[in-house]
């Protein structure tokens, strides 16, 4: 048998909805500048809340140990002609698959023929 406990806290935060219009950036570089002159007011804000309140061109917010950091959004997308290669790949896989399937079938029906006839 388990047990899970809960700890009950004395008071709960209440979050406020992001209600602020989204700033835009052209480049890291504008970002880091009002970042640097915002650092206390910037810190206090979930990745989420940074990510939906400000827009860096090319760049996701994210923290890593804690430090604000500005990843790339190519880490997160693959590239077209990637996509294209796995494309590629999987409808080579299926057309290898269903030539399988095939003669599968082609060999079962032998067979069925094959036992028919000692019938």
């Amino acid at each position: 048998m388990f047990f899970i406990l809960f700890k009950m806290s004395q008071s709960v935060e209440i979050i406020k909805p992001l209600t602020e219009n989204t700033k835009e950036f052209n480049n890291a570089q504008d970002f880091i500048k009002y970042y640097d002159l915002n650092k206390i007011e910037l810190d206090k804000l979930s990745t989420c809340a940074l990510n939906k309140k400000f827009k860096v061109n090319g760049y996701h917010l994210g923290r890593k140990k804690g430090e604000l950091k500005l990843i790339p959004l190519n880490l997160y997308r693959p590239s077209e002609y990637e996509i294209h290669q796995q494309d590629t790949t999987i409808n080579d896989k299926v057309d290898i698959l269903n030539k399988k399937i095939d003669r599968l079938y082609i060999k079962l029906e032998e067979l069925i023929t094959l036992l028919k006839s000692y019938q």
